[in-house]
């Protein structure tokens, strides 16, 4: 089992991030011959053609974020065209993992139903709070509703079936739906997918406690630089005029 999992890496380039969760990975079992990075298109890589595919009028949304969406869709994309039986997509701002993350994700698969869609992990939320399941001992797998939770006092502390986008557990047959939903977006990765789980009626689920254990502590990869990426900024904002973006 523990081979027939492959790992997406939605990365950014940055080299400090790199290094870690290469170093990571090494340190909870994975082989680095089952992960492939996703590094293109770069927030300052973005044509107009894959704005004017991926992303819907009147968004308003930084190229950072469409950059970052796009990578996830790019991840489904080569899970459906490789076959994969399962597969992790992952962000490259993870701190450190629990533990070994295959045997982490043999637990989850014993838990899971036949049915199940996605299983998302990250140090983003905490399942206890949601007025979901009971948070119990010796379990990890809950299953999460697909809608806006909000707690007693009316407050929004959950927006559907996403844990953020730091990392989910999907397979084969989830990721082509996921794939065929996805595009075109209106918001981050994270947010828009709650969206898509809505769509497909996806039978989603956390994990409690996570296996993701902290962040990464680098300072956020969706701002452009102006100076350096002046000419870049100028064309994207013509080409966000152009297309109603």
């Amino acid at each position: 089992m523990k081979n027939s999992i492959k790992y997406y890496i939605i990365h950014n380039l940055e080299k400090a991030r790199y290094d870690n969760i290469i170093k990571i990975l090494n340190k909870n079992g994975i082989n680095l011959s089952n992960v492939t990075f996703i590094n293109h298109p770069n927030k300052n890589e973005l044509t107009y053609q894959i704005k004017k595919q991926s992303v819907q009028k009147k968004s308003n949304i930084k190229d950072g974020w469409i950059s970052c969406s796009y990578k996830h869709y790019l991840a489904l994309q080569k899970i459906v065209q490789n076959n994969d039986q399962y597969a992790v997509i992952m962000e490259d701002n993870i701190g450190d993992f629990y533990e070994n993350i295959p045997i982490r994700l043999d637990k989850y698969l014993k838990e899971l139903p036949d049915d199940w869609d996605v299983v998302y992990d990250s140090v983003w939320g905490d399942y206890g709070l949601l007025n979901e399941e009971s948070v119990v001992e010796n379990k990890l797998i809950y299953k999460k509703s697909n809608e806006i939770t909000k707690n007693k006092d009316g407050k929004i502390i959950s927006h559907g079936g996403t844990r953020a986008a730091q990392f989910y557990f999907v397979n084969q047959k989830s990721a082509k739906k996921m794939l065929d939903n996805f595009l075109p977006f209106n918001h981050s990765a994270d947010m828009w997918m709650n969206d898509v789980l809505r769509e497909i009626k996806a039978n989603s689920f956390w994990s409690e406690p996570s296996l993701v254990v902290s962040k990464f502590n680098s300072k956020t990869s969706t701002n452009l630089n102006f100076f350096k990426d002046f000419v870049y900024i100028i064309k994207s904002k013509l080409t966000n005029l152009i297309l109603g973006i």
